[in-house]
């Protein structure tokens, strides 16, 4: 196996790990502590979960075509186990950073990649059988030699648990606890790995010739053939292909617990009684959210023990949908308002009945919504607390300006095509009736665009595109500009008047349709659709908050005054009402930019679409009941 540090000499890690191993082996030799074996009995298996004095620390959750394992003193480990597992080395690299992939999961040559952190523990393909070290002893020395595990999140990647894998599982998921071993631990442990990886690499023939005295060789032989009989039986009665390998893999490790620590090495252990995950939010810096029937601090000092300077932020869950959220590094550059705004911009709960009702709190600890809590499941609180401290960055806005700017484009081209289609089914408008049919069909058109658009974006959280009811009070002062900018910009308010001599008893109904059209489609397309994919990448206002204009509010206000001064350029307006003169495209151009901006501002403080769907149709019926 390659050396793994290929950096100045000067500190002799190699001295570390000789130190290490040699202790164990020098004891070993001398035969002053034999297997510790007394607890167990010879033959019977026994799982984890039974054991009368340690505790359980490996967790096994379901994934998508694998079980994934993980140890509570590790989380930043994750360990897949999928019997398809055979990744090719340019496979591997697209896997991502922070990679391990042991015994056969990588079917390349062993790998040392310390620039993107992908190490292959193997000893197969690429490699001298005779002069490379088997998988548990190439993972004990990296372990030994200063890997970083505690650093990010890493993935470990296992296709076949044999003795020798599950090993190597047990040492990187025991990374924290293996340098701190008591002697006889090391005792106990170093002479298993020696003669497993001795049998793994070059078969039991050989094995004798790994260097340890006969007393201590036929004791870790012993315990290596019990340890294997499980495997064995399984595979003797058929049953070792329908084995779901992670929960097997959980009871292995629980034995070699068994063998390599005793109860007192577990004073300080404290399980949380669920961590629902954790994520990035910074630098080195995590926030993990979990439930406990604990105080704040206390869970606080169980997760340092487990997480140590990585830790930020807490979200704990107290009682159902009730969370605490702590800050747990002072001077990180953490700020705990970034997650409340995050939160309350996506929490279904934050519906301002009361306006307090939110979350929110000091700079070190805070909560959800009172009363009620949450209405976001565990993993969304932690997908917005990351989404929270996700860096910014220019291109990231430009992108997001310029998706919002292509999903326009959509819903105008679906009006087009409804217009179209109605011109080919029809013909040429003629009547009143036809024209507001013919506007009524290419607005419903341009709605379905926006709400499929809509629903492809994220119709789970409909409530970031103001599908809610509506929040707040300090909106209302803003219908009476709002009504009337929407009066003066319908062409009702002149085309109406010259066009009602000429309606029949049917075109007031239509009428009616058509103001309902137009209404909803320009808040689904504009303050729904491109206002909600703004709000995911820019502040904007909040119920009963300080006032400004948000980016969101100002891209949808323009692309609202560009539709308008688009139709009136093209004669859309004066072909739905022949009679209106053709209005001069900045004037419409300036009061649809008026009116947008006025919605825009009652869709934020109200977090709904409903008052601006309300304001436009009442809008109209105004314009309609002045000139009636």
């Amino acid at each position: 196996m390659p050396h793994p540090d290929e950096g100045d000499s000067s500190d002799k890690p190699e001295d570390d790990v000789k130190t290490w191993l040699l202790s164990s082996g020098v004891r070993a030799a001398k035969g002053l502590v034999p297997f510790r074996t007394r607890r167990i009995q010879s033959g019977r298996w026994k799982r984890p979960e039974t054991s009368p004095d340690l505790p359980l620390r490996y967790d096994v959750r379901p994934g998508e075509g694998e079980s994934r394992l993980r140890c509570l003193e590790a989380p930043g480990l994750e360990v897949s186990i999928f019997r398809s597992f055979a990744y090719t080395e340019v496979e591997a690299r697209k896997l991502g950073e922070q990679v391990i992939l042991l015994d056969g999961a990588g079917q390349f040559a062993p790998t040392l990649d310390h620039e993107r952190r992908l190490y292959n523990l193997d000893h197969h393909q690429g490699c001298l059988r005779a002069f490379t070290l088997a998988t548990c002893e190439q993972a004990l020395i990296l372990v030994l030699k200063g890997l970083e595990l505690d650093r990010g999140d890493w993935k470990v990647f296992a296709n076949e648990p044999d003795l020798d894998t599950i090993f190597a599982i047990w040492i990187l998921l025991n990374h924290r606890r293996l340098r701190e071993l008591s002697q006889e631990a090391r005792d106990v442990l170093i002479p298993l790995l020696r003669l497993e990886g001795a049998i793994d690499a070059n078969g039991f023939e050989l094995a004798e010739f790994c260097g340890l005295p006969k007393e201590i060789f036929d004791e870790a032989k012993e315990e290596l053939d019990r340890l294997h009989q499980r495997e064995l039986e399984l595979k003797r009665t058929g049953r070792w292909g329908t084995t779901d390998l992670a929960a097997y893999t959980q009871e292995m490790l629980g034995e070699i617990d068994r063998l390599v620590y005793e109860e007192s090495d577990f004073s300080n252990f404290a399980r949380i009684e669920e961590e629902y995950g954790h994520v990035e939010i910074g630098p080195d810096r995590l926030a993990v959210v979990c439930r406990d029937s604990s105080g704040i601090y206390e869970v606080e000092k169980r997760l340092k023990s487990r997480w140590g300077k990585r830790l930020g932020i807490i979200a704990l869950e107290t009682a159902p949908s009730v969370y605490t959220l702590r800050r747990t590094a002072s001077f990180a550059g953490i700020d705990l308002a970034q997650a409340y705004a995050r939160l309350n911009l996506e929490d279904p709960a934050v519906d301002g009945r009361p306006p307090e009702k939110r979350w929110g709190g000091s700079d070190e600890i805070g909560g959800s919504p009172r009363p009620g809590g949450t209405g976001l499941p565990p993993e969304s609180i932690g997908r917005a607390i990351e989404r929270a401290f996700r860096p910014r960055e220019a291109l990231s806005g430009l992108k997001t300006l310029g998706r919002s700017l292509a999903l326009t484009i959509f819903p105008a081209a679906a009006a087009l095509v409804g217009g179209a289609l109605f011109h080919a089914i029809s013909g040429r408008p003629q009547t009143p009736d036809q024209l507001l049919m013919r506007f009524a069909l290419a607005a419903a058109f341009a709605l379905f665009t926006s709400a499929v658009l809509v629903r492809q974006e994220s119709w789970s959280r409909g409530w970031i595109f103001g599908f809610r009811r509506p929040s707040g009070r300090d909106w209302l002062w803003l219908l009476l500009p709002a009504l009337a900018s929407s009066s003066s910009l319908t062409p009702f308010s002149e085309g109406v008047r010259r066009a009602i001599p000429g309606f029949g008893p049917s075109s007031f109904a239509l009428l009616a349709v058509a103001l309902l059209m137009g209404a909803v489609t320009a808040e689904v397309w504009f303050r729904g659709l491109v206002h909600g994919r703004l709000v995911l990448r820019f502040p904007i206002m909040r119920v009963s908050g300080p006032w400004f204009v948000s980016v969101p509010a100002l891209v949808s206000s323009l692309l609202f005054s560009g539709l308008g001064a688009l139709m009136a350029w093209m004669g859309l307006l004066h072909q739905v009402w022949p009679t209106l003169p053709g209005p001069h495209p900045l004037v419409c151009a300036a009061l649809a930019f008026v009116l947008g901006l006025v919605l825009a501002v009652i869709r934020e403080r109200s977090l709904s679409l409903w008052p601006g769907f309300l304001v436009q149709l009442l809008g109209g019926a105004a314009a309609l009941l002045v000139n009636f």
